[in-house]
């Protein structure tokens, strides 16, 4: 019979763990304490060293309550593990594993960096618990503070490129990539390691970077040609969106493209407002509609059965994908930009500044620093 795993209440200072948090929609994150429930089925890991602040578009509005309908669903799913309040921050994360289950990939003492679901409480913790197939070995080429800010965005990216049919499958494909933040900077890597001829659309002081990961052409969306630019440079077997545009961009230009894949749908947002059967239903006419926009604008870049469409993407967590990463930051084709690190005391600060936009790389929280006397 298997050991059973012991409770992650049980680790010395895991009781009552420091945590960043906020017990209602719309109010601030503040620093408290917070029972450390569950069992380690999997591993819990100590953010002894970095845990991400900078969050993809969604967590900023979901301090707000937006997504909460559907997200509740996929907590109820998961019975007791999924608690709504407090709400703890933070997707990513690198530390130490504190304790593991006995079936787990990972080993106490072990260096790993990990992710958290969006209906899970955060990293912004002393200890996070996370599932098995959301964390794995950290890679040694990247620092604590490169790789406690990896993996949302990297996954997200990932995400996308199979929605549009180019994970792993990329070797020629010619791809506007729209947005240079976290997951465009990390969807540039993953298309350029993969044999893609890109180019970007970013601000012109990211351009030189865009070129410099590999990028074929990078585009001033600035400059007051960049209408013309982009569709002049088509087409394209693919569009990404990671510039927030949404699925009505698809349709607003006469550009040639196969596939338009946007990381911004307006899922959430109707299920919020109309519950979760007729909000999908809803947002799903709208899909529909923005394909057919496309296809009433644009020529197909390539032969095919299915004229130009929208596609969605979201954030899905895989342990192959967590290994296929460090396997590439190993090999130094995939890095992560930092901006600042603040001490966890300061997440407010942190959180202010990720609020405020145009942050140029990730902001972070280093549980392992301490206070000044």
């Amino acid at each position: 019979m298997a050991a059973r795993a012991k409770p992650l209440s049980s680790l010395r200072g895991a009781g009552r763990m420091a945590a960043w948090r906020a017990h209602a929609y719309g109010s601030r994150e503040r620093p408290g304490r917070t029972a450390a429930g569950g069992r380690a089925r999997a591993a819990a890991a100590r953010a002894r060293r970095r845990a991400g602040a900078c969050r993809h578009r969604l967590h900023q509005p979901a301090r707000r309550g937006y997504g909460s309908r559907l997200l509740n669903v996929l907590r109820g799913l998961e019975g007791a593990e999924g608690v709504e309040f407090p709400l703890v921050g933070g997707r990513d994360f690198v530390g130490t594993v504190a304790r593991c289950g006995p079936a787990a990939r990972v080993r106490e003492g072990q260096r790993v960096w990990g992710v958290v679901p969006p209906h899970r409480p955060g990293s912004h913790a002393d200890y996070v618990l996370v599932r098995d197939r959301w964390v794995g070995e950290a890679p040694e080429a990247l620092d604590d503070a490169s790789a406690g800010g990896a993996l949302y965005a990297a996954l997200t990216a990932s995400a996308a490129l199979r929605v549009a049919g180019l994970r792993g499958g990329a070797r020629g494909a010619r791809v506007l990539l729209l947005g240079l933040g976290g997951v465009g900077h990390a969807a540039l890597q993953l298309l350029v390691a993969d044999g893609a001829r890109v180019t970007v659309g970013c601000a012109g002081e990211q351009g030189a970077h865009a070129l410099a990961l590999g990028a074929a052409a990078a585009l001033d969306r600035h400059a007051p040609d960049y209408d013309a630019q982009l569709e002049d440079g088509g087409p394209y077997d693919v569009i990404l969106d990671c510039a927030g545009l949404g699925g009505a961009e698809a349709g607003a230009r006469r550009w040639q493209f196969a596939r338009y894949v946007t990381l911004t749908t307006p899922l959430l947002r109707e299920t919020d407002e109309r519950g979760v059967v007729a909000g999908t239903a809803v947002a799903t006419a709208t899909l529909l509609a923005h394909s057919a926009a496309a296809a009433r604008v644009s020529r197909a870049a390539s032969t095919g059965v299915c004229p130009p469409h929208v596609r969605w993407a979201y954030f899905t967590p895989s342990e192959d994908e967590i290994e296929a990463l460090r396997k590439l930051a190993e090999k130094g084709k995939f890095a992560v930009q930092v901006e600042r690190v603040f001490p966890w005391w300061e997440a407010r600060a942190a959180l202010q500044r990720a609020a405020a936009g145009s942050a140029r790389g990730k902001l972070l929280l280093d549980f392992t620093a301490q206070p000044h006397d």
